[in-house]
Order: C-alpha cells, then sequence, then structure tokens
C-alpha cells in the first residue's frame, strides 16, 4: 500500500491513477454526492495526460486507463442498446418504439432526453448495438464494424482465408469507418460479437468445420499447410494422428480426423490460433488502413468460452481486448467444461489479462429480476434476484470490482430497454434494462448507478494533507 506522502508525490507528477489509489469498496462506500469534474467527453479533469485528439489507452503504475482526446483519465461506463427502436418480438412489434413515439414524438427529442439521462446516471459511452448515429454529437460511442462473417446463432465460419473475405472487410471498413475516421467522439470499433472459437453451445472444434471444406477452399488449403507447418513429415503425422494419407495433396480430401487422443485435441485447439492470426491480421489490417485513429475494440469475447490461443493472436493486432463477462452462477463450470482449454474467469479475468496483457473492456454484462412480470426464462443460465433493489445491489457489486481490477478500463451494460416478454428473435426475454418498455426507469438501479460513477473518479482525487 502506498502511503500518503507517496500517494501525494503521485498525484503532483499528474498521473494520480495508480493502483494503490484505488480505495476499497468499504471506503468507496463513504464517497461524497459531489459530481466529479470532467472534460466535455467525461474524463477526469484535474489529472493530465498527453492530448492526441482522440480516444487511447495508458498504462500508468500498474493501471490501464483509456484517455480522451483531451488528455484525460477516462473510465468507459457504458450501456448496450440504447436505440429508439428496442427490441423486437419475433413477430415483429416494437413495443418501446411505440411508447416513444407517444411520449417523444421524433428520434431526435428521444435522443435528447436519453443524454440527459445518461448524464444524470453516470453513462458515459454509448455502447454496442445502439443508435449511434442519434447520439454521437453529445456522448462518446461505439460502433459494430460486424466484419466477423460468421453465422452468430449456429457458429458456422466463412472462408476467411479467402481473397474475397478480404474484400468484404475492405468493403466494409470503408463504408462504415471511412466518414468516422476524424470524430473524436468515436471510442472505437467492435470488429463482431460472440464468435465460436471452440466448442461451445454452437457445436465442436473449428478444425472439423474447416475440415469439410472442400479441397480447393483457401480455408482447407491453409488447413493442410498448418498440418505441415505443425508435423513435418507425412511419417510423423500418420504416427501422431492415425492418418493414412499417402501425400499431404490427399489430405485435402479428408473431410474426418479420426480419434480423440490427447494429440489429435491438441491439435485442434493450435488450429483456432491460426484462424485467430488470419482474422485479426486481416481485419485489424483493413481497419488500421481506413482508420488509424481510433481503438480496436476487438469481437467481444464470452468469457468463459476463449482459448489462451485465440486470446494471444488477437492481442497482436487489437487495442483493447473486449470481453463479454456474465453472472452465470454454476453455469460457468458447464460452460467451461466445452474445452480443457478454455480460460478461467476467476479474479474477474485475471487470467484472460495474464495472457494477452492487454487492457480489458467488459463489453456486456447485466443482471435480471423477477419483480416486474417478465419470463425471465431464456437463457436459463443467468440467475435471476428477487427484485429491483437486489439487482442495484448486484450492479454495484459488479462494478467495484471492475473499479478496482488495474487490467480493466471499463463496463457496459446490457442493456438499455427490457426484452420483450413475448421473446425476441431468439427467445430471449429478459428484464436486462434500465428502463421497461413504457420507457420508465428501475430507479433502484440507476440511483446505485448515478452514486458508483462519483465513486470511479474519486480514486483520482489527492489524499487529504
Amino acid at each position: 500500500m502506498t502511503t500518503r506522502r507517496g500517494r501525494r508525490g503521485i498525484w503532483q507528477r499528474g498521473t494520480g491513477i495508480c493502483l494503490s489509489l484505488l480505495a476499497a469498496p468499504a471506503a468507496l462506500a463513504q464517497a461524497p454526492a459531489v459530481a466529479p469534474p470532467l472534460d466535455r467527453f467525461g474524463g477526469f479533469r484535474p489529472v493530465k495526460l498527453q492530448a492526441t485528439g482522440f480516444f487511447r489507452v495508458q498504462k500508468i503504475e500498474e493501471r490501464w486507463w483509456l484517455a480522451t482526446p483531451d488528455g484525460h483519465p477516462f473510465f468507459s461506463v457504458g450501456v448496450n442498446g440504447i436505440r429508439m427502436n428496442g427490441t423486437a418480438t419475433r413477430g415483429g412489434k416494437r413495443h418501446y418504439l411505440d411508447t416513444c413515439k407517444q411520449i417523444y414524438g421524433t428520434r431526435e427529442k428521444w435522443a435528447a432526453a436519453q443524454v440527459t439521462r445518461c448524464r444524470e446516471w453516470g453513462v458515459n459511452t454509448v455502447g454496442c448495438w445502439s443508435d449511434w448515429q442519434a447520439l454521437r454529437r453529445d456522448l462518446p460511442y461505439t460502433v459494430a464494424l460486424r466484419v466477423g462473417g460468421q453465422d452468430w446463432l449456429k457458429g458456422n465460419w466463412t472462408d476467411i482465408f479467402s481473397d474475397q473475405f478480404r474484400l468484404f472487410v475492405q468493403q466494409q471498413v470503408r463504408k462504415v469507418a471511412l466518414p468516422l475516421k476524424d470524430d473524436p467522439h468515436l471510442l472505437g470499433y467492435w470488429l463482431a460479437n460472440e464468435m465460436k472459437w471452440g466448442p461451445d453451445h454452437r457445436g465442436g472444434h473449428l478444425f472439423d468445420q474447416f475440415l469439410k471444406l472442400p479441397a480447393t477452399a483457401p480455408a482447407k488449403v491453409a488447413l493442410v499447410s498448418f498440418l505441415r507447418q505443425r508435423y513435418g513429415t507425412l511419417a510423423r503425422l500418420r504416427e501422431k494422428l492415425a492418418l493414412k494419407a499417402d501425400s499431404w495433396d490427399a489430405l485435402l480430401t479428408l473431410d474426418v480426423l479420426p480419434g480423440t487422443t490427447a494429440e489429435a485435441m491438441a491439435t485442434r485447439l493450435a488450429w483456432a490460433g491460426t484462424v485467430a492470426d488470419r482474422f485479426f491480421a486481416v481485419t485489424g489490417e483493413e481497419l488500421r488502413k481506413v482508420d488509424p485513429n481510433h481503438l480496436n475494440l476487438g469481437v467481444r469475447f464470452i468469457s468463459q468460452l476463449t482459448p489462451p490461443a485465440v486470446l494471444r493472436a488477437a492481442a497482436k493486432h487489437v487495442d483493447v481486448m473486449s470481453i463479454n463477462f456474465y453472472d452465470v452462477g454454476p453455469w460457468r463450470h458447464i460452460l467451461r467444461g466445452f474445452s480443457p482449454d478454455h480460460l478461467s474467469i476467476d479474479g474477474f479475468l485475471a487470467e484472460h489479462y495474464r495472457v494477452c496483457g492487454k487492457p480489458i473492456l467488459v463489453s456486456e454484462w447485466g443482471y435480471r429480476a423477477a419483480d416486474v412480470g417478465l419470463p425471465n426464462s431464456w437463457p436459463p443460465i443467468y440467475p435471476t434476484l428477487p427484485d429491483q433493489k437486489t439487482r442495484a445491489a448486484r450492479y454495484q457489486a459488479y462494478a467495484r470490482q471492475v473499479i478496482d481490477k488495474p487490467w480493466l478500463v471499463g463496463h457496459h451494460w446490457f442493456q438499455w430497454v427490457d426484452q420483450p416478454p413475448e421473446g425476441r428473435f431468439d427467445g430471449e426475454n429478459n428484464n436486462f434494462g434500465l428502463v421497461n418498455e413504457r420507457d420508465q426507469p428501475y430507479e433502484a438501479v440507476t440511483a446505485a448507478m448515478r452514486a458508483l460513477r462519483r465513486e470511479v473518479y474519486r480514486v483520482l482525487q489527492p489524499p487529504p494533507k
């Protein structure tokens, strides 16, 4: 623990933001209800860093921070899905949109009201799946590039080794990022969301999926090249994987890898790293060509389903590692059980940080409660709390854990408005919102957010003399 004298010295050097300044939750709970002095982007104004005109990351002492374009520390408190359209039911109904039309009339008036709410509640970032176009002039925002080339529900990959994939990425980046490259309010880009990297609820290993491609597919050729590099000779390949191929070219017609040996498993896991290398290299290169100014926020990994080889590959190309990290209770062991290679989530993603070494943004999390009449039945893995008071307490407990970890630079709650009781396209029907579909805030939760926002920036203030 840094002494009072040492802490004052850190502050006087203009950093004031190392891990030793982070108060324990009990101390934070005593924070005075005074709004911190913020710059126009929401950064903590009394601490001055280098101003580059765009958001960036900086490690000071032992702690990572985002930095605003004006050069001040920034902790990103975001919300996903801030949009007037709300969430459509499977049948296409939009209850929240109908409500907002009656209350606000226009998208512009709705947006102005939500900006006011964000500032009151301590939300300083427009998270994924939001109407950033309507909010971009008033709040830092994020943008989904959607360059994953993957079926989110089924986890089926496109051939990312093909020239067509690079062309697709180029076109999408130019379409989305080129008009935004000079906007200081843009925090950064999400490449994709919850991609399949290993065995999960959508099926098995990427190796087996790519193995079924036609012999002429670039990804199949890349897979055979991977095997050749991994094993060197056909004799060693046949010995280790029990394959009877007479030539390397013969492997192009292979569609099943026999056996479940440790070596076969290791080969499957290693291939995931090769796929990740290709994906993050192509998407990172093409994004940097068009927009070198803004942060590459990665692909919003599922925390319990992340292989280390994939994380290491991503770290070579992204600026911030974004990870969707829900409390799933006893289901955490079931999810991790899909593969022995999946990283532990213990210590609030400590293992993820050890592997990647990049600042981490919790890009999606949330809690639901049973007292508002929503089914909360799908997916079953999330805990259903008894009421909004408990939900507010869980919000604060979770968010304080994020504040306390020096590798975490923010958290984004899922989501702005509740899901419809009939269920959205995939059946989700949860009380994840800060407001209900009648646009009424859950005041216990928003009050908890307001209080914690003040506590976040209290850690940057100098110790008393």
